[in-house]
């Protein structure tokens, strides 16, 4: 026992030897390393502090609405990462409350810029904003179809990608127009009206909406928009005062410009890397005086011409009866031989008269040369290509796709003059359609248009080769600016009240069913029978001071009323924006010797609302 009890006092005597100092821990800590669980420890410390640093990272720059994350990956692959778009606002829909709704017409597809519902109009879509005040400013049917609205600024939408973008430029300005790149992808630009200057027109801008920047703020004064202000991916066409100008769409640079006396423009040709400027000094009818290469060098002048054609990339045009081909460079890569009285171009093809007859010829290769018609006296000619998609558009389900050609001459007989149509089918090689047409005789259809708004209005015809005589000049397609009261402006600045046009002698009327009118009762019976088919007054009273004093000279007369359906079959109008209303009225008026009983027509009235547009006219048997 007493030896056990010796050993343990050793023990304890010798681990209490065994505690060091704090020096002596303090040293020891700092001459050890660290052991394999300490280790564990501190690895798992970092990876906790870098999971957290990739929450917090997440949570500011990646955790946003859907619509957002949309709308900057847009401005992104569209390459709008310059310095010049650091301003624009990034949006978050958590601050939108409210709904814009957007209406379109019920007849078709057409956004309207109305911020109401009216009859002719349903929703189409609504779109997030911020402000219960937020209104449309304007609408671009093509492409993707776009629009402007003004929130807390201005916004600009793409209908089929569902994206908005606030954009550096004002929203209330009267006016703004759209611009669409060549494949109308997207929007590249904004042209906006500023200032009223009376007479002048109106100051106007361009923001480059790639850019983020407005370009011209104010320098410059044209009448319309957009027809005033031609805008391609790289150019900027403008008359102003007695010059035309050429403007870069990218910067202030004046690219070229022009001295003019009256009106003139310059018109671009091709796409981009490959454009074509010409100096034009007519806008209905296009007539070249200049041509500038795609590095803006002069290679063509010309008292004025209107025979040329761009095809495939080349410029084709007359100079005297001799055809001249260039390329975008301005290199003149072949010149014909001599033609016996030139009249066309159209495409790559050559329409003249040789010997009395017409022929056509492919300027490349004159081997593919073909006879049309023998002429006969105070001929005519037109010549025009349809593409099959412009047929579909006009329903002429039975025509082929090709060059037509219409021969037009007098044939003295009861039925009037006579005119023939061909078709040139240039993959087969050969005529068709040999098509005997009734021509003249429809005499002064004029054309009413009254939008609810200030509006951009296109009229076209289904056959517009029926056309004679047409004011302002018809060249393919009317545009004109349309005020609500029917004011009309076109591209030359002038002023019109209705669009006016003769067209050729077709869908004769064998008066079965009718009216019996003698002169003495022509004014009544007309003032009765417009106001029940909807003329309104100024409407009838230049109707009837058209047509009664033949009415009174007749003496005795049958008198049948065309309508709407009836002349939509004969020469269907092709309105865009497509009214909302359309009422088209042709008297045919038949002097007769003596009362003859005739079954009486039933006439339909109509019923004007939203966008209507009234036409007149008639012919004499």
């Amino acid at each position: 026992m007493e030896e056990n009890k010796n050993i343990q006092e050793e023990n304890k005597i010798e681990n209490n030897n065994q505690v060091n100092s704090p020096n002596e821990v303090k040293n020891n800590v700092q001459s050890n390393p660290p052991t394999k669980n300490n280790n564990v420890l501190i690895g798992i410390l970092i990876a906790i502090i870098i999971l957290l640093t990739a929450v917090v990272i997440y949570m500011l720059f990646f955790n946003k609405p859907k619509g957002e994350l949309k709308e900057n990956n847009e401005q992104t692959q569209s390459g709008e990462t310059n310095i010049n778009n650091q301003n624009e606002v990034k949006e978050n829909n958590e601050d939108k409350k409210y709904e814009l709704t957007v209406y379109k017409h019920k007849e078709n597809e057409y956004l309207d810029e109305s911020n109401e519902v009216k009859d002719y109009l349903e929703e189409a879509f609504t779109i997030k904003v911020k402000s219960k005040s937020a209104k449309v400013l304007a609408v671009n049917n093509n492409g993707n179809k776009y629009l402007l609205y003004e929130d807390d600024g201005l916004y600009l939408y793409d209908v089929k990608n569902q994206t908005s973008r606030k954009l550096n430029i004002e929203s209330n300005y009267p006016e703004y127009e759209m611009y669409l790149s060549e494949d109308e992808s997207k929007v590249i630009g904004i042209g906006y009206k500023i200032k009223d200057v009376g007479e002048k027109g109106w100051t106007i801008g361009y923001y480059n909406v790639e850019l983020g920047k407005k370009l011209y703020d104010g320098k410059y004064t044209i009448g319309y928009l957009p027809m005033d202000l031609q805008v391609t991916d790289d150019a900027i066409s403008l008359h102003f005062g007695n010059e035309a100008y050429l403007l870069s769409s990218k910067e202030e640079k004046i690219e070229l410009s022009e001295k003019i006396d009256g009106y003139a423009e310059f018109d671009v040709f091709g796409k981009k890397g490959s454009y074509i400027y010409a100096l034009s000094d007519s806008v209905e009818e296009p007539v070249i005086k200049k041509l500038y290469s795609n590095s803006k060098k002069l290679f063509y002048t010309n008292e004025g011409e209107h025979r040329f054609s761009y095809y495939n990339d080349y410029m084709y045009i007359a100079d005297g009866n001799i055809i001249k081909k260039f390329n975008s460079n301005g290199e003149t890569l072949s010149t014909s031989s001599q033609y016996d009285n030139l009249e066309y171009i159209t495409n790559d093809y050559a329409i003249y008269i040789k010997n009395s007859e017409v022929y056509l010829e492919n300027i490349d290769n004159p081997r593919e040369n073909k006879k049309i018609a023998k002429m006969q006296k105070d001929y005519y000619i037109w010549s025009y290509y349809y593409t099959r998609k412009e047929l579909d558009a006009m329903k002429e389900t039975n025509k082929k796709e090709g060059l037509y050609i219409g021969v037009e001459y007098s044939k003295k007989d009861a039925n009037g003059n006579y005119g023939m149509e061909y078709c040139y089918t240039p993959d087969k090689k050969i005529i068709e359609y040999p098509i005997k047409q009734e021509i003249g005789g429809r005499a002064k259809p004029v054309l009413y248009l009254y939008p609810e708004t200030e509006i951009n209005v296109t009229v076209k015809f289904s056959h517009p080769e029926y056309l004679t005589t047409t004011y302002p000049k018809y060249n393919n397609e009317w545009k004109v600016i349309v005020k609500p009261n029917g004011d009309m402006k076109g591209k030359d600045g002038k002023y019109y009240y209705a669009l006016y046009w003769d067209e050729k002698r077709y869908n004769e009327v064998d008066f079965k069913e009718g009216f019996y009118v003698e002169s003495k009762d022509a004014i009544k019976f007309l003032e009765e029978k417009l106001a029940i088919i909807g003329l309104n007054d100024k409407e009838r009273n230049e109707f009837i001071m058209y047509w009664l004093p033949i009415m009174e000279s007749n003496k005795k007369n049958l008198v049948y009323f065309e309508l709407t359906e009836e002349r939509e079959l004969g020469n269907k109008l092709i309105i865009e924006p497509k009214p909302d209303s359309l009422l088209r009225v042709s008297i045919h008026i038949k002097k007769v010797n003596e009362k003859v009983s005739i079954k009486e027509q039933k006439l339909s009235s109509f019923n004007r609302h939203g966008f209507t547009a009234v036409e007149w006219g008639g012919m004499t048997y």
